[in-house]
């Protein structure tokens, strides 16, 4: 028996391991496409003639600030875009998939780690192993998500530093603002903030919100000085903010794209079609993940727990406002796209939605379930409760598996297995040679892609004049660029 509790741990740790090695396998069929052409190309020309990272920097700000003026105030992630690997280098360009999936595990580990083990005291790791294979698994749109720098990076990389953010802040509010080391994590929790703030609205959102969720749960507990000092990070956060909505820019964009629309009717609408898009997104990623069956999973589990410390709930907002509240901070997150175009997003948008779902559910559920009485959770902790967590939670795997959600993830498998990702791969190498070898006086023609996966998007369309076409004729230093 001993030697089985030993070795399932390491028996699942390589199933989450195999699961996932999938996306680490996809980063070399990742390449650049649309935006990442777009911005690279007022930086790429400054690599390749005169290979300082110092001058391609200068150019990345100067163009972020312009960017600022003329077209959209989200700076951090312009900035960052401006110095996507396209800039740098076209053969190692699958690195940065490599490296967000790193990033967006230990967000989610970090994240998870604090907030289950320290602020609940129930276990992380198993929560850890199923919640981010779930996460990842189960991701709407793969390519915008992980492989597609721009995309990948401005939404789950930022949320993924977000959710440290999160923990490292809410860690820092317990300490009084004294010592030189202190201070410094202040200083960087701060610098984070204000950053992130002035990244997409979507994460700048859901991080404000949840520092205020953070600072009343502080004030719940009659941990004042605490409150306070959470609720102060919520100025960083803000002025970043404030500095992107106030952007030149973005009157100029929206007048382009021609979807915005003004007047308190026009708001008011919109925060009713958040509403109702929050509530379709969490019961979508309640029932199209393992998310609900893994809830029901560990109901028995964390209620057994519970009642072994004693837990009362005593420190902790009523259970309305914490099921209200996790509700909300989705809301947030919906309410800038939502309000800005008229729609919830786009598969990278989503993506984030999704994430937040898989991660903050089981935080909220944790923290309702110790307002519950002790002996409502005995009786789910034994007996005829546990056998009804156990089959609930199978029927709710069983619609999950039947929502098609998993569908992304077995492409991404099987392109892998049967020479679908090597045959994309020498497609889009054989565009970049085409590119390469013609001349800045020749229009280059490229043939159709026949191979299509997960891991990428189209670089090049019919019309040499489209904008995505014009880009990556830059790019290559070409007169045009088309597809046959």
């Amino acid at each position: 028996m001993k030697t089985l509790k030993k070795a399932l741990p390491v028996a699942a740790a390589l199933v989450w391991a195999l699961l996932l090695l999938p996306f680490f396998l996809g980063a070399e069929a990742a390449h650049p496409a649309t935006d990442d052409f777009t911005f690279a190309v007022y930086t790429h020309p400054t690599w390749v003639q005169t290979g300082s990272i110092l001058h391609v920097l200068k150019d990345a700000l100067s163009y972020t600030l312009r960017t600022w003026r003329d077209c959209q105030g989200t700076v951090t992630g312009v900035l960052i875009m401006t110095l996507n690997p396209a800039v740098f280098s076209l053969e190692h360009y699958g690195a940065h998939a490599v490296a967000l999936l790193g990033l967006i595990l230990l967000g989610t580990g970090v994240f998870l780690r604090h907030f289950l083990q320290k602020r609940l005291n129930l276990p992380w790791r198993a929560a850890f192993a199923a919640l981010s294979a779930a996460q990842l698994l189960f991701l709407p749109d793969i390519v915008e998500g992980v492989y597609w720098f721009n995309g990948a990076w401005f939404y789950m990389g930022a949320q993924a530093v977000a959710l440290m953010t999160l923990a490292l802040g809410d860690s820092l509010s317990e300490r009084p603002v004294r010592g030189a080391g202190t201070i410094l994590a202040f200083a960087l929790c701060w610098a984070l903030l204000f950053v992130l703030g002035m990244d997409n609205y979507i994460t700048a959102m859901m991080t404000a919100a949840a520092l205020l969720m953070l600072a009343l749960w502080r004030a719940a507990a009659h941990e004042h000085a605490a409150a306070v000092r959470t609720a102060l990070m919520l100025l960083p956060i803000g002025v970043g903010l404030l500095i992107s909505v106030i952007a030149p820019g973005n009157s100029v964009r929206m007048a382009a794209d021609g979807a915005h629309e003004s007047g308190l009717g026009y708001l008011l609408a919109s925060i009713g079609w958040t509403l109702r898009d929050a509530m379709k997104y969490i019961l979508r990623f309640m029932l199209k993940t393992p998310l609900l069956a893994l809830l029901l999973l560990a109901l028995p589990v964390a209620s057994r727990r519970l009642n072994e410390r004693g837990e009362t709930g005593k420190g902790l907002p009523r259970i309305g406002f914490t099921l209200l509240g996790g509700y909300l901070m989705l809301c947030a997150m919906i309410i800038p796209h939502m309000y800005s175009s008229g729609y919830a997003g786009s598969g990278r948008v989503i993506n984030m939605y999704h994430s937040y779902v898989l991660l903050f559910a089981p935080v909220v559920c944790m923290m309702a379930l110790a307002r519950v009485r002790p002996e409502k959770r005995a009786a789910l902790a034994a007996g005829r409760g546990k056998i009804a967590c156990f089959a609930l939670a199978a029927a709710a795997l069983a619609v999950c598996l039947c929502g098609g959600q998993l569908r992304n993830y077995e492409k991404l498998v099987s392109d892998q297995l049967d020479g679908t990702q090597d045959a994309y791969i020498a497609q889009f190498q054989r565009e970049y040679a085409l590119c390469e070898a013609a001349g800045a006086a020749d229009d280059v023609v490229l043939p159709a892609w026949t191979v299509q996966t997960v891991t990428g998007k189209p670089t090049a369309y019919e019309d040499a004049a489209f904008w995505t076409n014009e880009a990556m004729a830059q790019y290559f230093g070409v007169k045009s660029v088309r597809v046959e």
